[in-house]
């Protein structure tokens, strides 16, 4: 027992620090946040009021208008150091005070420190947490620039307060060079290695913050503010999606912030409800927690060397807990070595990985690999036993159905989906379509390619929706044609679903006639049927058989005889051609009665 300890404490890089940090470290928990502090539990637990209040706020007033939902989602985990110096270990470069980060399976705000004088950065970073949650992706200086707007937020008595200056940010817009609107619109926090990268990062997000401002707050811009969000949402052009939104230039958005710098007003925003209450539970972390809460930190803030030496002790030393080679695994993805990476998930697997988000990526990764087909399917199936509403994976494995000619599988999958939004929407109903249609569920099928056609975003998508339901609601057959030779040939044709009297002998150019009658005369030459004659209603009517072979016949004798023969009742479908001045009937089809 003790050799194990020590072997745990070693991943921490020596004993004496990590039993300190093991010590020092408390979490505080509820439903929806697990706060880790080095500085006490009082810390921990004030911490989780506060991120409950933020939570409150944007639920009762949504970030962009419409309500905020968490739910589905695991707890965020707020990582917060004792000092800057603790913090340096874990900080994503250097300009970095804090940051929110999500791995796919959970969210972290990791900061250097949980002190409430600075209650702005843990709003910051809780507004990204609030956009990445909504699915809302947006350009880098309106993402941040948002942030920086709700790092105003402030608790007063029963009213939140919102806005209002940032006398650090306008101080450095009044004594520095803005960027220019369509540099700023482009512009990347980039390598702060670079020269003056702390000058520039601090104009940008000072610009940023200031046209965030105007945008949500100013009678000019803030009624259609929430427009230009899908039209950025939908990766338009900044310049085009305001002088679309707005009807304005850069250069007149450009004055109009100008203008707008120093005139920052404070909104008012009564509390219609208090922070939730929920259960709130505190510990201090054990050697072997404090380890894997650093290990987890390393590998969320990239330093993937240190998480890889991290995760392998603790591997070491509890070979049967999935979550470590499932953590040396991502470290090996992120590194390019897929193969390691494979064999490192297969063993959280073996070892029974309660993790859906994990049986997922594996399946991506084993199906990129080239391997068998059975394994990618089940650990798919998998994915969504453990979460039945892990729409990715259910999405994935219809495709995989699909291709496997698993047709009512892939329906029963599409179906147990939520249907989805965006681009999604329109490959959903085209697949749900071409699987109902190779179960000869043409009705629904059709529906379907039209909910595609809903959906399609370009002409192309258009097209191809429209060839579906035409699919839908017809079927594949043959007919001859004649070529420009006048050569006959078997052509391919789409007819309605569901015809029974489909004669492949009518040619596409051809005029057809019908005509009822008594059939009493066989025509031939040379020993060779060429012929009928139909008496009718309206007299004799002659028509043509050049080849016996291209016309369709119902319920006829078994054998012709050339001549007169015992009047018989027919109906005949005839083709009218004209050629070299001369017409004829062609039979194409014979009907006997």
């Amino acid at each position: 027992m003790v050799v194990r300890c020590l072997a745990i404490l070693a991943t921490l890089g020596c004993c004496a620090a990590a039993m300190q940090n093991a010590d020092r470290w408390t979490t505080a928990q509820d439903e929806h946040f697990k706060i880790y502090s080095q500085t006490g539990a009082d810390t921990a637990r004030q911490a989780l009021t506060r991120f409950e209040q933020l939570r409150a706020f944007f639920q009762q007033n949504g970030l962009l208008g419409s309500s905020f939902s968490d739910q589905g989602r695991r707890a965020l985990e707020v990582i917060s150091f004792r000092s800057e110096k603790e913090y340096e270990e874990y900080r994503l470069h250097p300009l970095a005070v804090a940051y929110y980060l999500s791995d796919g399976g959970r969210d972290y705000i990791i900061m250097g420190a949980l002190d409430w004088k600075e209650f702005g950065i843990a709003a910051h970073e809780y507004a990204h947490y609030v956009l990445h949650a909504n699915g809302v992706k947006l350009p880098g200086w309106l993402n941040e620039g948002l942030a920086e707007f709700f790092s105003t937020l402030r608790l007063n008595n029963d009213a939140f307060e919102l806005g209002g200056d940032l006398p650090a940010r306008t101080q450095t817009l009044r004594r520095n060079k803005w960027l220019p609107l369509a540099e700023l619109f482009n512009a990347t926090m980039g390598d702060p290695s670079m020269p003056n990268a702390k000058k520039r990062s601090d104009i940008f997000y000072a610009e940023s913050w200031a046209l965030a401002d105007m945008l949500m707050t100013s009678p000019q811009y803030k009624g259609h503010f929430r427009e230009l969000v899908s039209e950025l949402n939908a990766d338009s052009d900044a310049a085009q999606a305001f002088s679309r939104v707005y009807g304005v230039s850069l250069d007149d958005l450009e004055k109009s912030l100008e203008e707008w710098v120093g005139h920052t007003g404070l909104t008012s925003v009564a509390r219609e409800n208090p922070a939730e209450q929920t259960a709130v539970h505190s510990w201090t972390l054990s050697a072997l927690e404090a380890a894997i809460l650093l290990a987890r930190a390393s590998l969320v803030s990239g330093h993937l060397d240190q998480a890889r030496m991290r995760f392998e002790g603790l591997s070491q030393e509890r070979p049967e807990n999935p979550d470590y080679p499932a953590a040396l695994g991502e470290i090996a993805l992120r590194q390019g070595n897929r193969d390691e990476a494979l064999r490192q998930w297969q063993r959280a697997l073996r070892a029974k990985s309660t993790d859906a988000a994990l049986y997922y990526r594996y399946a991506l990764l084993a199906e990129e690999a080239g391997l068998e087909r059975q394994q990618v399917k089940a650990s798919l199936e998998q994915a969504v036993r453990l979460t039945p509403e892990f729409d990715d994976a259910r999405y994935k494995l219809a495709l995989l159905e699909n291709q496997f000619g698993e047709y009512k599988s892939t329906v029963e999958q599409l179906r147990a989906m939520h249907i989805p939004a965006g681009d999604r929407r329109y490959a959903y109903w085209l697949l749900m379509s071409a699987a109902l249609i190779e179960l000869d569920q043409r009705d629904e099928a059709k529906q379907a390619a039209h909910e595609a056609l809903k959906a399609a975003q370009s002409e192309a998508d258009q097209m191809k929706a429209r060839h579906m339901a035409i699919i839908a609601a017809t079927d594949l057959t043959v007919q001859f044609a004649t070529d420009s030779a006048g050569h006959s040939q078997m052509v391919t044709t789409r007819i309605p679903h569901g015809t029974t009297e489909w004669n492949p002998f009518i040619e596409p150019s051809d005029r057809i006639q019908h005509a009822n009658g008594k059939l009493g005369e066989v025509l031939c030459a040379g020993g060779k049927l060429t012929g009928f004659v139909l008496r009718t209603s309206d007299g004799p009517l002659t028509v043509d058989v050049p080849d016996p072979t291209h016309v369709l016949m119902r319920n006829s004798p078994e054998e012709f005889f050339c001549g007169p023969i015992q009047e018989k009742g027919a109906e005949a479908v005839y083709a009218v051609v004209k050629a070299d001045g001369k017409t004829t009937n062609v039979l194409r089809g014979l009907t006997f009665q």
